[in-house]
């Protein structure tokens, strides 16, 4: 896997209607047919509603232009605890989730 894009600023719409601030780092595998996407930032509660609305996001801003239509996509979510440790949650989604 290599790094194409570090801490990727976006701006999404959340499931309430709210604007919202996230980071996105994305790897993809040699050939191009695998993929990872790190969503940063996001609220902890109701990861996966938040999840779904960045990856909508960046299905039309960022992916189409950095990845091929048939990559295999798995996402991301870390946040933070309530003790302050960093969490991942795995959620794979679908890339035109």
């Amino acid at each position: 896997m290599q790094l194409v894009r570090q801490a990727h600023p976006f701006e999404y719409r959340d499931h309430h209607g709210i604007d919202r601030l996230g980071s996105a780092d994305l790897w993809r595998s040699k050939g191009g047919d695998r993929a990872v996407l790190v969503l940063r930032g996001l609220p902890p509660g109701e990861a996966e509603a938040h999840g779904v609305r960045a990856l909508w996001t960046l299905d039309t801003t960022l992916l189409p232009y950095l990845l091929r239509p048939d990559v295999r996509l798995n996402v991301f979510v870390l946040h933070r605890e309530a003790d302050g440790a960093i969490k991942a949650r795995a959620l794979v989604l679908p890339l035109s989730a």
